[in-house]
């Protein structure tokens, strides 16, 4: 389907209420990701998803935020609605006809990962604990499950241009990190997969999809078509969970032969 761009300033807010407040997911919905929104009457509408539901404190301290982070944006005050679902909510009411998840996923844009922080301190002790690789694997598991939820709707655009790429990046990068290496700050999956064999080389990984299916959909926020849509290759989708599990598995297994 032909959809319109969504609305750059009102991505610009909900991409810093992601990094501020690092949810689980972040999801712009509504008139301003569809891109049918009128400047000067629609809000922003904004989901987030997280394991527990914040205090009345917290949710009124993000709202501020988000507000402010409006104004600055668009250069005058914009109402944002910020809407809350815990983990378990989300997965239920994804199931419910017309909810507001359903339409949150049809309608919305996901928020791709973070830039990583470029300034990590060169005398960081990486072999003393499992942080870095810990949050690797977390952010790997956070955008497979999208996927997985996004592949249940028949949503193949959304699919691979918000989960798919970025679920490969974050499981190659938590095996690097798990050999103690440091990875580079890209989002380039032939790259990483070169990077991953030079530091684990018994480890023989082998994509079922190509790369460079996988790098056509790095940072895309426009719904339009690209030239190979990794939705047309059979079984995509347990294919691209197979690439990921894989990842993931050989994490765990370097983490255990090192008595973690």
């Amino acid at each position: 389907m032909s959809r319109n761009k969504c609305a750059p300033r009102a991505l610009k807010v909900a991409r810093e209420l992601h990094r501020s407040e690092q949810p689980e997911l972040t999801i712009l919905f509504g008139s301003r990701a569809r891109g049918d929104y009128q400047e000067y009457v629609s809000d922003i509408d904004i989901m987030l998803v997280q394991a527990e539901r914040p205090s009345m404190e917290q949710q009124c301290r993000v709202e501020r935020a988000a507000l402010a982070a409006a104004e600055r944006f668009c250069g005058r005050p914009v109402p944002v609605q910020v809407v809350w679902k815990t983990s378990q909510e989300f997965d239920r009411m994804r199931r419910t006809i017309n909810d507001v998840v359903v339409h949150a996923l049809r309608d919305g844009v996901i928020m791709p990962p973070e830039q990583e922080n470029r300034r990590q301190s060169e005398g960081d002790d990486h072999s003393q604990e499992w942080i870095v690789t810990d949050e690797r694997i977390r952010k790997a598991e956070m955008h497979l499950y999208a996927f997985n939820i996004l592949a249940d709707m028949g949503l193949s655009d959304l699919i691979a241009g918000q989960s798919a790429h970025p679920a490969m990046a974050h499981a190659l990068k938590a095996l690097i990190s798990a050999h103690r290496q440091r990875f580079a700050h890209i989002y380039d999956i032939a790259q990483l997969i070169r990077d991953a064999a030079a530091v684990d080389p018994d480890f023989q990984f082998r994509p079922g999809i190509n790369a460079g299916l996988y790098n056509q959909y790095a940072d895309r926020h426009e719904y339009r078509p690209v030239a190979n849509p990794i939705s047309n290759i059979p079984g995509y989708r347990e294919t691209v969970n197979g690439d990921v599990t894989a990842l993931l598995n050989r994490v765990r297994e370097i983490r255990g032969g090192n008595g973690d």
